[in-house]
């Protein structure tokens, strides 16, 4: 069940990509694959049409590696359309996700252009990979609903995307582009503050810094500094943060037995790091000098597709990040604990006349929700990404699809798949239990865990 779209997970709506470059094509090729309407836009014509393509591909990749439901992305590629009218891309849409060129001007009169047409309650989301979101709002008509939400690329394979506000960004705004990501399966990080290149680009910058210095000064090969990133720390970054992987290196002492053994032992190799800021002159003749080495005639085609295939087994595979589950809830902290809610103690929420939901339990895959139907009340016609299973406790419901109707009495159970059209009504009165997968972020927070002993 759940509540409309209005109140619910709001981009069940078109969604349109402003820019026909790599990066626009790869969000298209996710939000198709999600089942969304998309719409392509660029001034281009002949951009769209490879763009097209690249998304289409995108999506085939996805499907075919068990990394998107096979139904929701031919229902998406059956309304992927490109347009170069700006009327035609934002009007009516729920979500804009612009990747035009990386340059301030272009970025805000393509944001402005979004504005005038998407809806007062669209969001307006840069892919912008170093500029300043504080300045890329200022002119745009509702600021407080643009926001930066950078990808890593590809966007449709790397779930990572870092959502930055400006100083006009409103906290709704960074809570409604978080739960639409994560309804995407994508891994949102927040920023609190608008800082140039967000987390992880500052992260990647320090460290090819170094890797650059190495090469330059003949310290090493271009070949061996990358083999020692992905047969090394790379492994150990794809689960663990360097901030939890040195913690566990202290052994029973942490972090703080981590800096007590190697703090001057680092502290020795970070005076010996580079610390240049403009890139010397002989950079680009010594990378592609070891970079054909490297890649031993490989065009890039052939490595972005050898790229993409290791990624997708390392999705497939079910590797996750041990940081703590992006979708973990306020108040949970990540704690391997169990999340009880006494009787009487869960939030219900208004989400229609005569019905309230009450978020009862989650963890990092799902949540269990109670719905409390007075009699004659009943809940739209909706549809959302999120399978859910339910069980009718007390009461009578009918559920209500686009092919039909079912009757359920108490002890009875349903399931409903993803993007489903459904609604449902009472006569006198239900309450039912539900559960949603993968998480419902607009159902966050919950009620906070319990203590065993009861306790706050």
């Amino acid at each position: 069940m759940g509540e409309g779209v209005g109140a619910g997970w709001e981009a069940v709506g078109p969604v349109a990509v402003a820019g026909a470059g790599l990066t626009g094509a790869s969000w298209a090729g996710l939000f198709a694959a999600h089942g969304l309407e998309v719409r392509l836009y660029d001034v281009d014509e002949s951009r769209l049409a490879e763009a097209r393509a690249r998304a289409e591909e995108a999506v085939r990749f996805l499907v075919s590696h068990g990394l998107a439901d096979g139904g929701a992305a031919a229902r998406g590629l059956a309304s992927l359309r490109t347009t170069s009218d700006p009327e035609s891309a934002f009007t009516g849409v729920a979500h804009v996700q612009e990747c035009v060129v990386e340059e301030l001007a272009a970025k805000r009169a393509v944001l402005t252009l979004a504005a005038d047409y998407a809806p007062a309650h669209a969001l307006l989301a840069t892919s912008s990979s170093g500029l300043s979101i504080s300045a890329i709002q200022e002119g745009v008509p509702g600021p407080e609903r643009c926001l930066a939400a950078h990808p890593y690329n590809p966007p449709h394979l790397v779930p990572l995307v870092e959502l930055a506000p400006g100083t006009r960004t409103s906290v709704e705004t960074l809570e409604r582009a978080r739960t639409f990501y994560l309804a995407l399966g994508e891994e949102p990080v927040m920023l609190r503050r608008d800082v140039p290149g967000y987390i992880a680009n500052r992260l990647s910058a320090a460290l090819w810094r170094e890797a650059v210095e190495l090469v330059r000064t003949g310290a090493a090969s271009v070949r061996d500094v990358d083999r020692a990133v992905a047969a090394g720390p790379g492994l150990r970054w794809a689960v663990m943060g360097p901030h939890l992987l040195y913690h566990l290196g202290g052994g029973p002492g942490g972090i703080r037995g981590h800096l007590h053994h190697l703090a001057r032992v680092k502290e020795g190799m970070l005076r010996d790091l580079a610390t240049w800021t403009t890139f010397p002159a002989d950079t680009a003749n010594v990378l592609e000098t070891g970079l054909v080495e490297e890649t031993a005639g490989r065009s890039i085609e052939e490595l972005a597709r050898g790229r993409d295939e290791a990624l997708a087994a390392i999705l497939a595979a079910g590797v996750t990040d041990l940081t703590g589950d992006s979708r973990d809830t306020p108040g949970s902290g990540g704690r391997d604990v169990p999340v009880v809610v006494r009787g009487g103690q869960g939030r219900a929420v208004v989400v229609a006349s005569g019905v309230s939901r009450t978020t009862l339990a989650w963890g990092q895959r799902g949540l269990l929700v109670r719905f409390d139907l007075e009699a004659g009340a009943a809940i739209p016609m909706h549809a959302h990404p999120h399978e859910q299973t339910g069980y009718l406790v007390s009461g009578d419901l009918t559920l209500v699809g686009e092919t039909g109707e079912w009757t359920v009495a108490p002890g009875d159970s349903w399931s409903l798949p993803g993007r489903l059209a459904h609604g449902a009504r009472t006569t006198s009165g239900a309450v039912a239990v539900e559960v949603f997968t993968p998480l419902r972020g607009e159902y966050l927070p919950g009620p906070p865990p319990l203590a065993p002993d009861g306790g706050e």
